[in-house]
């Protein structure tokens, strides 16, 4: 699939869906992306949720990734969610009962938190890119009317100019992975995407 650069407000999305990695396909992903940014002396901030800091890790795993890696926060939970982010960004989430209405309500929401998020996340860290994550790595554990989400996650890549990309991945629902391998698989994804933009985006725009 092919993500498309578009200014702010007007965003713009692909789905997908893809097949769980290994650690060391992680690995290999965040060497490639670092060694990117470290070239065009660039620099990132991330913001996860679902993925639970894979993607930070994964970055910052990389022999010297202060020169790169601006941080990282992984907003879980409600309490995260206040205790991180202003007011105003909140707001701009959506309500919860709105948001879940639906399975493709609740996907749309999902791709709206993470574009909101990588702009936040960018002027917070003052990075040249933000990479964002959220979704549900469980269908049971969601609310009834949202199970057939399945196992998924929205991924964002928010750089200068107003550049912003965003992919839905959704999981295979006849193979569904457990937990931890869907977190993996999320935060590959989400590497990938900024691999992805990185490679098509030119040089650098500091």
């Amino acid at each position: 699939p092919h993500t498309h650069a578009y200014a702010k407000n007007k965003p713009h999305s692909s789905s997908m869906t893809v097949h769980t990695g290994t650690d060391g396909d992680l690995d290999a992903v965040a060497e490639r992306v670092a060694a990117l940014l470290k070239q065009r002396q660039e620099s990132v901030g991330v913001c996860e949720a679902t993925s639970g800091g894979l993607i930070n890790a994964a970055l910052q795993g990389v022999p010297r990734a202060s020169s790169y890696l601006r941080g990282g926060m992984s907003i879980y939970s409600v309490v995260a969610s206040k205790g991180l982010l202003p007011e105003d960004v909140r707001r701009q989430l959506g309500r919860p009962r709105d948001n879940y209405q639906s399975p493709p309500i609740y996907h749309e929401s999902k791709k709206t938190f993470c574009l909101v998020l990588g702009r936040h996340t960018r002027e917070r860290f003052g990075s040249t890119w933000a990479i964002t994550e959220s979704g549900a790595t469980e269908a049971e554990g969601l609310p009834p009317q949202l199970r057939g989400a399945g196992v998924f996650t929205a991924v964002a890549v928010v750089g200068p100019n107003g550049e912003e990309h965003s992919k839905l991945i959704v999981l295979p629902s006849d193979r569904s992975p457990d937990r931890r391998a869907a977190m993996r698989a999320f935060a590959q994804a989400g590497l990938d995407l900024l691999e992805e933009v990185l490679l098509k985006s030119g040089t650098s725009k500091l």
